[in-house]
């Protein structure tokens, strides 16, 4: 397990809002600011961990994790950070932090569900920490300040809930999360409502998401066999122009067996065929938006050798059909 060691720089500036000197909590080895490092550098979940637990018994503040949390900056996230910046939606950026997320942290694990009247982010960690309360609020408190960055100050989440006990001053809780905030809850959740999550974005850039969504693709691939899903996807896009792609090809592509394939998938909690809708979806969206590419060139890319089956795919997707979707792009 493992996260960005550029993470800490965040983890730098809060120290130093508190009047602690950074050197004394943060291993030079793993950051230093203004030192020359791989923007793709990371560092065990054990000594991140180790480091905020340091930090918390120098500093001495219960609402730790929420000030860590104010100090992030996209640029600490690499690709996926200025991918997320130029998003359209809050909902297009959540499926890319979910996606993504092994990019971010390999300890989180981000779970997204949609509902009629909001969409709720659910986040839980793969390890046990030394301070599960300060990781706990730095995690949800971090995701809502993403949220702000793209959407604006004013957004308030409709309801939060946080594992961690009560504590004995809520101020600096509820100044910063609202008066929808729960404590001692089964999970560690964040829901906006459906027409925020909507709400076209100023800071939409479509070429710099697909720039930076295929760095991140290509560090994901990097980062070890362990992660499956990530050479999963990258496998389906090679075999879509080919035509028909099966789990046989997939797996043959992986070197690995079917059944070796299928049982890995099962443990996270995806399928051959969730996936290869995931990444049809993807591509359909990408596709779409270049008029380069015209109906039939773009079902062909997707692996349908019948534009009618990629049409009916794409309504049921985007609740419209391509041919809509493109006529609006060009109006816009």
């Amino acid at each position: 397990m493992s996260v960005y060691a550029s993470t800490l720089g965040t983890l730098w500036l809060m120290l130093e809002s508190y009047g602690v000197d950074p050197c004394l909590v943060i291993d030079a080895a793993h950051f230093r600011p203004g030192k020359p490092s791989s923007p793709t550098k990371r560092i065990s979940f054990e000594d991140f961990d180790a480091t905020l637990e340091h930090a918390e018994a120098l500093v001495g503040d219960p609402a730790i994790g929420i000030r860590i949390a104010q100090y992030a900056s996209p640029s600490h996230y690499g690709a996926l950070g200025y991918a997320w910046m130029a998003s359209s939606s809050l909902r297009s950026a959540l499926k890319r932090l979910q996606r993504y997320r092994h990019m971010y942290s390999e300890l989180a694990n981000f779970r997204l569900a949609e509902e009629t009247d909001r969409v709720v982010l659910t986040v839980a960690t793969t390890r046990q920490s030394c301070v599960p309360n300060l990781l706990g609020d730095a995690e949800v408190a971090s995701i809502l300040h993403w949220y702000r960055l793209i959407y604006g100050q004013d957004l308030m989440p409709i309801d939060v809930t946080l594992k961690r006990p009560e504590p004995a001053d809520l101020t600096p809780w509820f100044e910063y999360f609202g008066p929808c905030l729960q404590f001692g809850q089964e999970k560690f959740s964040l829901a906006i409502s459906a027409s925020d999550a909507d709400r076209p974005l100023t800071g939409a850039n479509r070429e710099l998401v697909v720039m930076h969504e295929e760095i991140i693709q290509r560090h994901l691939v990097k980062l070890g066999p362990n992660n499956i899903l990530n050479r999963a996807r990258l496998g389906i896009m090679e075999h879509l122009p080919e035509g028909r792609v099966t789990e046989n090809d997939l797996a043959q592509t992986l070197n690995m067996s079917k059944r070796t394939l299928h049982r890995k998938l099962r443990e996270n909690d995806e399928t051959f065929r969730s996936l290869l809708t995931e990444v049809r979806r993807d591509l359909a969206e990408h596709y779409i938006h270049n008029a380069n590419y015209n109906m039939t060139d773009i079902s062909l890319l997707l692996g349908y050798a019948d534009s009618s089956v990629f049409s009916r795919a794409f309504r049921q997707w985007f609740g419209r059909s391509p041919t809509q979707v493109r006529e609006r792009i060009r109006a816009a």
